[in-house]
């Protein structure tokens, strides 16, 4: 049996009536994982792993010239970042946290836009010309936020 404590200093160790009971630092709980210190960075490292290993068993995809651009960014919304943004509305969001989302998703649609890190373009225009929103706007819709139109 195994056993949690949230944002504490109690020391003493868990204990039943039968057993002693194995303190863990952290669990996986549906796939997200629960740390005890409440925190969400071990969650959102977790799921950009999930989401990269996604984006990985689609090279095929990616690969083949006879898809569309338009096509593979839809597979990329619908199969990638729904592994990505798994439970997102449950974390604090903190600007360190969207930034490492951020770079994963513009890693994502560089490859998939074959554009070159050499390539110099701003992170605007790709998801101007990708059809994207920045994830931090993805994030607070799924919140219910209400957003600034100008920046959707």
């Amino acid at each position: 049996m195994k056993g949690m404590r949230f944002n504490t200093s109690y020391v003493q160790k868990f204990r039943s009536e039968e057993m002693e009971i194995e303190e863990v630092g952290c669990f996986v709980h549906l796939g997200s994982v629960v740390s005890g210190s409440g925190g969400t960075e071990e969650d959102v490292a977790s799921r950009i792993k999930k989401a990269n290993g996604v984006f990985v068993q689609l090279y095929p995809v990616w690969r083949n010239l006879n898809i569309s651009k338009e096509v593979k960014i839809r597979i990329l919304n619908r199969n990638v970042k729904s592994v990505l943004l798994y439970v997102c509305e449950t974390w604090k969001t903190a600007n360190q946290i969207t930034r490492r989302l951020q770079i994963f998703v513009n890693k994502c649609l560089r490859r998939i836009m074959n554009i070159k890190w050499t390539n110099k373009i701003m992170n605007e225009e790709l998801w101007r010309i990708t059809h994207q929103k920045s994830i931090e706007n993805q994030i607070k819709r799924r919140n219910g936020i209400q957003l600034d139109t100008h920046n959707t």
